[in-house]
């Protein structure tokens, strides 16, 4: 004989189905943890979701912090470039004006060590060296020159590197090197 229960249950009163004559009594255990993790993942899921989309939003704002940050960064970069310039041209100027005494001293030696018939149109250095152009009366005032200059302390060689009929004036015009003492 089988006995029926009349008696309406709470699952059967939120739902208006008898969910325990659906579901055996040795299933509804297992469901209802099944039923469980489903709800859990769904709630880990969504939670992910979020973080990603906050995630995202964050990255999108350092992007476009860090494209804002690269202006600067060549903004800065060009100023180094300056500073590294300015400073190579300041030491270069602060050479120059540390050597004038001693330039001067120079031109002066090279000055005194010119014969009374030749005279310099030219001093150009190179590093190196100095390359002077001149004028004079003969061959022999070049010579005198050239031998005058070859005893200067500051030079190691001195040499001539070409010699031409002034047709202007009566004369020669010449040009000499001098390598500079290392």
């Amino acid at each position: 004989m089988k006995r029926i229960d009349y008696r309406i249950t709470r699952a059967e009163r939120w739902t208006g189905v008898d969910l325990g004559s659906l579901v055996p009594s040795a299933l509804r255990v297992p469901l209802a943890v099944l039923a469980c993790a489903i709800a859990l993942v769904a709630v880990a899921e969504s939670a992910e979701q979020v973080r990603l989309r906050a995630v995202e939003t964050e990255g999108a704002q350092y992007a476009g912090r860090l494209a804002a940050l690269d202006v600067d960064l060549a903004r800065v970069r060009a100023v180094e470039r300056d500073v590294a310039r300015l400073r190579a041209l300041r030491a270069r100027t602060e050479a120059i004006v540390r050597s004038g005494p001693l330039r001067a001293n120079e031109i002066a030696e090279l000055g005194n060590g010119v014969p009374p018939d030749a005279w310099l149109t030219s001093l150009r250095s190179d590093g190196t060296g100095l390359t002077i152009e001149g004028g004079a009366r003969g061959l022999d005032a070049v010579a005198a020159a050239l031998s005058s200059f070859a005893h200067l302390p500051a030079y190691a060689d001195a040499r001539l590197l070409s010699v031409h009929r002034d047709p202007v004036r009566e004369g020669v015009t010449y040009a000499l090197a001098l390598e500079t003492r290392r």
